[in-house]
């Protein structure tokens, strides 16, 4: 790993490239409240709650998990944005994780996913000439070569030739819970469809999966993972959504922007049901999310951990070695 100096000077070459990549494809960078009323009620993710006292109000806010729906909102009024934002998640820590990071988000409206693969594809060569080679890295020991297209697979592939099994034809529960009885893999009665899914996935797709630590694009993922992504117009089954791994790193999730208000205060609905049964917190409804959302066309976005690109262009093993002040000696 470089030492602290260097880090810091390659940590901010990297950002000034992010910059100027999107400076010359016309986003306009933006700024939103980090401490918002309301955050989207994701069923695993917990956003930290702050108290302020203003204006002889006592008022509750959360730190947000990702400035998307204020980004959204702002959406309606410009065609490309972009943001490098503080995000917060409560009880993550790991090497890489913290309950607070920064987040790189995008936005194209009237665009679909294909933009968002070129974006990537783009952003990470830009970025890797910032820090001393457009072709590739070193990441802990392995090259990763950059080399453009990406590979794309799609999650039921990965799922046929490391699971053996099509997660397509395993969408509803008891159908998956079958297939990893079979199989011995434990597993609690209890657990719903997405859980299962993440048992098989991260225990034996992701590995080989990422195994060689290059470059691919996970897409099409099943439609009970679609979260704020639309469903495809060519099968309903798969949602149009896809995750970047660079370096055997999960580096970026991206959506065909769901634009459906009706769909998506659904999707809300059901997400705060298994919030409030987990005794997780509810989160307020943001009904200017719901009015900017109905006014949008097919739009497409994305968030990229940021700390985790740094970490890839300073071969750093610990999401706090590319931080300027450790989050852990704060």
């Amino acid at each position: 790993m470089l030492p602290l100096a260097a880090r810091l000077h390659r940590r901010a070459a990297v950002t000034r490239a992010m910059r100027r990549f999107f400076d010359e494809r016309d986003f306009v960078e933006v700024d939103t409240p980090v401490a918002a009323r309301t955050v989207a009620p994701e069923p695993h993710l917990e956003a930290p709650a702050v108290t302020f006292h203003a204006g002889g109000e006592t008022l509750r806010r959360y730190l947000q998990t990702s400035p998307e729906l204020a980004m959204k909102r702002l959406l309606a009024t410009l065609p490309r944005i972009v943001q490098l934002a503080p995000a917060f998640r409560d009880g993550d820590l790991t090497h890489l994780h913290r309950p607070e990071f920064r987040i790189l988000e995008w936005y194209r409206r009237g665009e679909d996913l294909e933009a968002l693969y070129g974006d990537c594809e783009g952003l990470l060569v830009a970025t890797a000439a910032a820090a001393g080679d457009a072709t590739g890295f070193i990441y802990q020991g392995r090259r990763v070569e950059l080399r453009r297209p990406f590979r794309r697979v799609t999650v039921d592939e990965a799922f046929r030739a490391h699971a053996g099994f099509s997660i397509l034809e395993r969408l509803e529960r008891d159908a998956l819970a079958g297939e990893l009885a079979a199989r011995s893999v434990h597993h609690d009665p209890a657990e719903p469809w997405d859980d299962l899914f993440h048992r098989v996935f991260l225990g034996v797709v992701e590995p080989a999966l990422l195994a060689d630590g290059q470059p691919v694009f996970l897409c099409d993922y099943p439609a009970p993972l679609a979260a704020l992504a639309r469903l495809s117009p060519r099968d309903a089954r798969v949602a149009e959504r896809f995750e970047l791994y660079v370096g055997g790193l999960e580096l970026a999730n991206a959506f065909g922007e769901l634009v459906d208000a009706g769909e998506q205060r659904r999707r809300f609905e059901r997400d705060r049901a298994l919030r409030l049964a987990a005794g997780r917190a509810d989160y307020p409804v943001d009904e200017r999310f719901f009015a900017a959302l109905a006014t949008l066309p097919p739009s497409a976005g994305i968030a990229l951990g940021f700390d985790r690109l740094l970490m890839l262009l300073c071969d750093a093993a610990d999401i706090d070695d590319v931080a300027c002040v450790p989050w852990l000696e704060t």
